[in-house]
């Protein structure tokens, strides 16, 4: 028998070590450049602003929803700088708000925002590069050299992990880890050794301190136990000094119910680790506050005031009760601070004593849905932290019922179809071709006659197999459909096993293998050559598309030019391109207004310089955007100089109302005057996030324009018709017909549904042109706004709010 030639030599370098570490060493560059001029996205105000406090005030307070474990790694190479960080005693840190105290942190405390986040990315950034690693790795065993390289390049080259490979979220992490502990688990249940259980067991536990969907692999490890059992294959064991083999499943079952009692206690040490060990999420010298959100909310526990109406309430009561729920300010979340001031008003005031103590038996009752009593049991009895538990509540609270668009169409509750839409137009079609060519590769190979050539069977790729079906499963059943990434871990099990096409470059590079048919045939040499020309065509594709990853969409949506139609938030537009504007309207010059709506958590101020021309129409979150009527409060001492300073600061605001707070304080009301408040012509830039009509509270214009939103529209248009008044008696007469509470739920409510009636108009419109894919361009007259505003209205679609609340949807 013959042997094999030898392959090449510049194939042994580029298919080993050397060949993987260069190829990893290139991609991180290619993530560290492809975001150098990219602004902050949204989620990553959260993850470092909430890192950053972990490690400097060992409180966890903020953003607990997301990952321990990568928000302290994207906030290490910040803790050797000087960034001045908010006193702990503003509200924002009492309230665990994040958005608020990350907002002022980067952009109003004269740090360098910019610097910041390019730090922590080139952190976030090698855990991409380790997740190469290991998709190497697990490739070049299964597949050999040639396997391994390809599912590298398959990595390295992908839209999505070029687009949020390096960002400061949890995206990545959770990849790497979810395969890292599939193949933990596999490794374990073939082997038991002392080093395996240990590794397995660690990125076990890292996965739960990444992502709180990680409670996905006890399904997947099921599955791989149920698979090893009935494989009846032996196990060897070395632990410490005692080695030896078990042979008989009842032995093999009692080996593996100990090695998870050994993950499950590894996993809650790593658990309370990175919570410091401590039960409270408040550190003792953090000055106290609140979570964000109350554990009533998040337990499901129905709001106090709706309660009311299922006691014995007089006449007299009802009254009372149904006049003080049309305060403005009760019009917010349930559990806020002014429903429990009512509350206790109530209490006080107006309920018996005995409907006092059904009220209280009512709001202490124990949550309606098991998964909330079991978290709440959790968290009376302190068996894990409070920071992980409020985390793992927020996801079942909120993952439920969440603005999604998809194709024109909004929803709460998302579409089973949504990932596997996304994958179709988010993946390179170069992919599904070299994945057609790895099947027929693996269909091909099972068919050789020589045992050796058969390559890997079904057994030994299933924990790829397990990951992709759970993983998948859990997608498409699942509501949260806000963006792409949150598909990533699919990716890696595929990338590896589709390194089983590299079997069709043997017949032109040389094989381990003695001997070889199919893979020499001419039909297999040309295939050869079809993969390497695709994965070369996949590079050219990718590369050419840099730097904006995040918009990548393929031919099947029309390309990125047209991807506003198709899908918004993280999957094409999350606030990154502010330096785009930047560059557009110095490219572009104009004579008229610019107006701006933003879709992000970072301060277009800080990205803009030329931002004291740029007028913010509605924003989600709206960072920058003045308020049209403010109050403010100043000191009676030096009141001249802080009043001109005031005005010199805001001053497209008319002082409109007076008033002394308190002995020493003035309350000021500010008021825009009519020319900001109106709309005019000009060049409008609109993110396509807030194009579509998904970014509002459920209470404002959610979804397609329709008949309620329209009365709406026209009732708060007609109330605020004479603040737009150029005489300052119209717009005073008009301001004492409403407290300020009300005019300013007025002039917000008025403010969102302008906007989506104006979008409305736009949506049948081309855009004239658009920046960096992810933000609109408009040029309007004031005949086009005259015609979006005041005209006929746009055609009417379904109103599918009061459906999906019960009949309970908020009036705009």
């Amino acid at each position: 028998m013959v042997a094999p030639p030898p392959d090449p030599p510049w194939w042994r370098w580029l298919t080993g070590r050397a060949g993987a570490a260069a190829l990893l060493a290139g991609f991180w560059v290619l993530l560290a450049a492809s975001l150098w001029h990219k602004s902050q996205t949204f989620d990553e105000l959260g993850g470092v602003t909430a890192g950053y406090t972990y490690w400097r005030y060992n409180d966890y307070r903020l953003d607990p929803e997301n990952g321990n474990l990568p928000q302290r790694l994207a906030a290490l190479p910040l803790l050797t700088g000087k960034y001045p960080f908010p006193p702990l005693e503003t509200a924002a840190w009492r309230g665990s708000n994040v958005w608020a105290l990350g907002y002022q942190w980067l952009y109003q405390m004269g740090n360098d925002a910019t610097g910041m986040l390019r730090r922590s990315r080139a952190v976030c950034g090698l855990l991409a590069v380790a997740l190469g690693a290991l998709v190497w790795i697990w490739s070049r065993h299964l597949f050999g050299p040639a396997g391994g390289l390809l599912s590298l390049l398959l990595f390295v080259f992908s839209p999505s992990f070029l687009a949020n490979g390096a960002l400061v979220t949890t995206d990545t992490a959770v990849a790497l880890f979810f395969l890292a502990a599939v193949a933990g688990i596999w490794a374990v249940l073939h082997r038991l050794t002392t080093a395996r259980l240990l590794g397995s067991a660690l990125a076990l536990g890292a996965l739960f301190v990444t992502k709180m969907s990680a409670p996905l692999i006890v399904p997947i490890a099921l599955l791989l136990l149920a698979a090893r059992l009935i494989a009846r294959r032996p196990l060897p064991v070395a632990l410490g000094p005692w080695r030896c083999t078990l042979a008989r499943r009842g032995e093999q079952g009692l080996a593996f119910a100990g090695a998870a009692l050994v993950h499950g206690l590894i996993v809650v040490i790593v658990i309370w680790a990175s919570f410091g060990f401590r039960f409270a999420a408040f550190a003792p010298a953090g000055g106290g506050g609140q979570l964000f959100y109350r554990w009533e909310v998040l337990l499901g526990k129905p709001d106090p005031l709706t309660l009311l109406s299922q006691l014995d309430l007089d006449p007299a009561q009802t009254t009372t009760v149904e006049k003080l729920l049309q305060r403005p300010e009760l019009q917010t979340e349930w559990w806020a601070p002014a429903h429990l001031q009512a509350l206790e008003y109530l209490r006080q005031n107006v309920l018996t004593p005995a409907q006092t103590q059904a009220l209280e038996q009512k709001i202490t009752a124990p949550p309606p849905e098991w998964t909330a009593r079991v978290i709440d049991f959790f968290r009376r009895h302190q068996l894990l932290p409070e920071a992980y538990l409020y985390g793992q509540s927020y996801m079942l609270r909120f993952s439920h019922l969440r603005n999604a668009f998809l194709n024109g169409e909004v929803s709460l509750g998302g579409w089973w179809w949504f990932f596997p839409y996304t994958f179709l137009v988010k993946t390179p079609p170069v992919m599904f071709a070299i994945l057609g060519l790895a099947i027929a590769a693996a269909l091909v190979r099972r068919r050789e006659t020589d045992p050796g050539a058969a390559g890997p069977g079904w057994y030994e790729t299933l924990p790829l197999w397990a990951l992709l079906g759970v993983y998948w499963a859990a997608a498409m059943l699942g509501h949260l459909n806000i963006g792409h990434r949150h598909l990533m871990p699919a990716y890696p099990p595929m990338f590896v096993l589709a390194g089983a096409a590299a079997w069709w470059l043997d017949g032109w590079l040389g094989a381990s293998r003695v001997i070889r048919t199919a893979a020499s045939s001419k039909p297999a040499r040309l295939l050869g050559a079809v993969l390497a020309l695709l994965v070369a065509a996949l590079a050219v594709q990718v590369l050419a598309f840099f730097p904006d990853y995040l918009a990548y969409f393929n031919c099947f949506a029309g390309g990125p030019a047209r991807a506003y139609r198709h899908l918004v938030d993280s999957s094409l537009d999350w606030g990154q391109d502010l330096p785009g504007v930047e560059h557009y309207l110095e490219r572009h010059p104009t004579t008229g207004p610019v107006y701006l709506s933003y879709f992000g958590s970072a301060s277009p101020n800080y990205y803009l310089s030329s931002a004291q021309r740029v007028r913010y129409l509605y924003s989600f979150l709206g960072q920058d955007n003045p308020p049209p009527l403010m109050a403010v409060q100043l000191p009676v001492d030096g009141l001249r100089a802080r009043l001109a300073e005031l005005l010199r600061a805001h001053p497209d605001y008319n002082i409109v109302g007076e008033g002394r707070t308190g002995t020493n304080q003035i309350g000021l009301a500010l008021l825009q005057n009519p020319d900001t408040l109106r709309l005019t012509g000009g060049t409008y830039l609109i993110s396509a996030s807030m194009l579509q009509p998904v970014m509002y509270q459920v209470q404002g214009p959610l979804g397609p324009w329709n008949r309620r939103y329209e009365e709406a529209y026209q009732t708060l248009a007609a109330r605020v018709r004479p603040l737009l008044s150029p005489e300052a008696k119209v717009r005073l007469a008009a301001l004492g017909q409403h407290t300020l509470p009300e005019w300013q739920l007025t002039l917000t409510f008025y403010d969102m549904c302008r906007f989506a009636r104006l979008t409305a108009f736009l949506r049948e419109r081309k855009p004239d042109a658009n920046i960096d894919y992810s933000i609109l361009v408009y040029r309007l007259t004031d005949a086009d706004l005259a015609k979006a505003l005041d005209g006929p209205p746009p055609p009417y679609g379904h109103d599918f709010l009061p459906a999906v609340l019960g009949g309970h949807a908020g009036a705009p």
